[in-house]
């Protein structure tokens, strides 16, 4: 893993090298046939990535990140804007980077997501966890636990259903394989951000956390004008 880091900001969240990591060699899987900047689709048990807006678009915005990370929470208030903007000309691809050494909820978390996709709900309880992190951050192993039905069920998920998905196979799978997809591309902190295979600046990055996003709505325009896109108003 490389050890070096960049922090955008201190709210930024950074691997800590000497902490526990989430995946043990015996956990680890091989992600040297996937294309780390392209969108992985699902093949047969294996669960494919998680796709807001035009599936098939030549312009791909990745976003690894945390859940319990503090600078991942501001970033989805502007994320969640620019996805309903560009939802018919950019495909967003969210995938998980838990870092388990300073983030104990981390984990459970990104599971608690992962889990509701089975009633088609991903990107309701996605949102509402990065929404909701103040709350659920700090509980312990069994409040996070009833905390996270609690928004399940909020969001019309039937909780037995629930439950049973959080313990398959293919949830902790797709968190593995989002990982290494991550330590192949570099990631060593959260958010990070790519368009296709250009790793977003420190600037676009502090905009994206703590100001309007403006800087990668940029971005976006000049990705889709390269393919001879028009990009969407802004004022919707």
């Amino acid at each position: 893993m490389n050890r070096t880091s960049w922090i955008v900001l201190v709210t930024v969240c950074v691997l800590g090298l000497g902490g526990l990591v989430i995946f043990t060699k015996k956990d680890a899987v091989d992600v040297d046939n996937i294309d780390t900047f392209s969108i992985v689709k699902p093949s047969g048990e294996s669960v494919g990535d998680h796709v807001y807006g035009k599936v098939d678009s030549k312009v791909v915005f990745f976003e690894y990140a945390d859940f319990q990370c503090p600078g991942c929470a501001p970033s989805e208030r502007n994320l969640s804007v620019i996805r309903s903007i560009y939802k018919d000309k950019v495909a967003f691809v969210y995938r998980n980077y838990p870092i388990t050494s300073i983030h104990p909820n981390a984990l459970a978390s990104a599971s608690a997501a992962e889990a509701t996709q089975y009633q088609g709900k991903y990107w309701e309880m996605h949102s509402l966890l990065f929404e909701r992190q103040n709350e659920w951050s700090s509980l312990s192993i069994s409040d996070r636990g009833m905390a996270f039905v609690e928004y399940a069920k909020q969001l019309g998920i039937d909780e037995n259903q629930f439950k049973t998905d959080l313990a398959r196979k293919e949830v902790r799978d797709k968190i593995q394989i989002d990982r290494a997809l991550a330590d192949k591309a570099g990631v060593n902190s959260t958010p990070t951000f790519f368009i296709g295979s250009k790793l977003l600046d420190s600037d676009t990055t502090n905009d994206i956390i703590q100001q309007s996003g403006k800087k990668l709505m940029d971005e976006l325009d000049k990705a889709l004008k390269e393919i001879g896109e028009t990009p969407p108003s802004r004022n919707q």
